[in-house]
């Protein structure tokens, strides 16, 4: 099976926080509501660790439909024609896999504190040749949620401090060194390895990641939602995990100013606008840009993949005689191998897409 785009399935992947209501909806599920299951993971060649729960063969992996409309795995795809989807270089560099992680994300509630490995660090001690640097595209907020991270140390503890705080689970003493960061729709943040963070409640974001799932959880229950021991510290103690952290004390206004990324416009015409939201030269890893379709658009090939999704709008995208249906929510795999893609809005709203890349190109 080959063709130049890849409808994706639905791929709800469990967590230790409650969400996915947005998602629900936006999936046209029966009984929309809050679960269990707050992320879709997106094209992933990157199975879902979930230590402490049930195992779920093949949690995490992505899966496309083919032209009979049968799910196949992304990976297998990526191994069978890897040159046709990824592109002759991206395959000699990385291999048969997307080479990041995407994810949207719906949280009801505020995330367990926590924070991931530095590349470098992951490459000397956990035989990751990735840590897990992140971005965040603001895609919406809830009503009567206040919208706002916790990221970076504003009232730093020393490292014997925070030592004492996490193992004590002093919980007042841990919101004590942050102050929430303000977010907006529409904003592009990242998020670098060994930064301590938490997503607030009611958010609905597209996150992009360096492809691992490492993560050490500072916070070990969330309003009844208790993360069990093992998936507490990636498998090791947690004298271990303290040396991951960055203690540099920022405020508000020095974290908005670091971790806050302007757009850049790439290309513009009356019927697009291309803008560049976090470079490839920022993560080493992955870009995001953002693409307005305001009139048909022929967008040009490329010689690597691309995972597309609908922010919003409503539309089609087209080659040759292949056309899907676009709406919210939607998210498509562009082959490295397809021609030209035709993007048409179907209503007077602009359609609005993220592209996901792991290519400067």
């Amino acid at each position: 099976m080959r063709q130049p785009l890849l409808p994706l399935e639905n791929n709800r992947v469990r967590r230790n926080y409650a969400g996915g209501l947005c998602l629900d909806r936006w999936q046209n599920l029966p009984s929309p509501q809050d679960g269990p299951q707050p992320e879709d993971w997106l094209a992933s060649t990157t199975p879902a660790i979930n230590r402490g729960m049930a195992d779920i063969p093949g949690e995490g992996l992505g899966r496309a439909l083919d032209a009979d409309g049968k799910p196949r795995f992304l990976a297998d795809l990526f191994r069978e024609h890897g040159e046709y989807y990824l592109g002759r270089e991206h395959l000699a560099r990385v291999g048969p896999q997307l080479g990041f992680l995407a994810k949207l994300l719906d949280s009801s509630m505020r995330l367990h504190t926590q924070v991931h490995p530095t590349r470098e660090f992951a490459k000397q001690y956990l035989n990751s040749q990735y840590g897990k640097l992140e971005c965040y595209v603001i895609l919406a907020i809830r009503p009567g949620h206040p919208g706002n991270l916790r990221l970076g140390f504003q009232h730093a503890p020393t490292r014997a401090e925070w030592r004492e705080i996490v193992a004590t689970q002093d919980i007042a003493r841990m919101d004590a060194c942050f102050d929430p960061i303000p977010v907006a729709v529409g904003q592009v943040w990242w998020v670098p390895g060994a930064m301590v963070h938490a997503l607030g409640s009611g958010l609905l974001l597209l996150e992009v990641m360096e492809p691992s799932d490492l993560v050490v959880r500072c916070e070990f229950e969330r309003e009844g939602i208790v993360v069990p021991p093992e998936a507490r510290y990636m498998g090791r103690d947690l004298d271990f995990c303290l040396d991951v952290f960055d203690y540099t004390q920022r405020s508000v206004a020095e974290m908005t100013s670091l971790c806050r990324v302007d757009p850049v416009i790439l290309s513009s015409s009356d019927a697009h606008e291309e803008t560049l939201g976090l470079s490839y030269a920022k993560t080493r890893c992955f870009e995001v840009r953002r693409l307005k379709i305001r009139s048909t658009y022929a967008w040009p090939c490329a010689s690597h993949g691309r995972l597309v999704i609908v922010a919003s709008g409503h539309g089609t995208a087209r080659v040759g005689a292949q056309e899907i249906a676009l709406a919210p929510g939607s998210r498509f795999f562009v082959a490295a191998a397809s021609p030209s893609v035709l993007l048409a809005p179907t209503d007077d709203h602009p359609l609005e897409l993220c592209v996901c890349q792991a290519t400067a190109e």
